[in-house]
């Protein structure tokens, strides 16, 4: 929804900066424009409206950083794993990020493949 879209609806002037915030809450919802805007002018200044707005936004925050720091730390389980020779570091690849992926990491990253990567992308074909 554009800003002037909002304006025609609801009749509320908003500068640039709150209609970012109010953007952001109508991308959220699953709301058509008619029913959010209606929404807005009875709900809009609500400080709980906002205060859960802004917890669910730095959990998302944290989320991306979680998963970041969860391929980072498989990326270098991956590499230890063929550099070491050992099982364990791939097992626990496995268990942060799932078989799969480890296989494409494994791929991506240009390492060379063990039996039990050759053996999961055969049967993953064979599906």
């Amino acid at each position: 929804m554009t800003q002037k879209e909002f304006q025609d609806r609801t009749g509320i002037t908003p500068t640039e900066e709150e209609f970012d915030y109010i953007h952001a809450v109508y991308m959220e919802t699953r709301l058509d424009k008619d029913d959010f805007c209606k929404d807005f002018i009875k709900h809009g200044d609500s400080k709980i409206v906002r205060d859960v707005h802004i917890t669910a936004v730095n959990y998302e925050m944290a989320i991306k950083n979680f998963k970041s720091n969860t391929d980072c730390l498989a990326d270098f389980l991956i590499g230890k794993s063929r550099a070491y020779n050992d099982t364990d570091f791939r097992t626990e690849a496995m268990r942060l990020v799932g078989e799969k992926e480890v296989v494409l990491r494994t791929v991506r990253m240009g390492l060379p493949l063990w039996d039990e990567d050759k053996q999961f992308i055969e049967s993953y074909l064979s599906r």
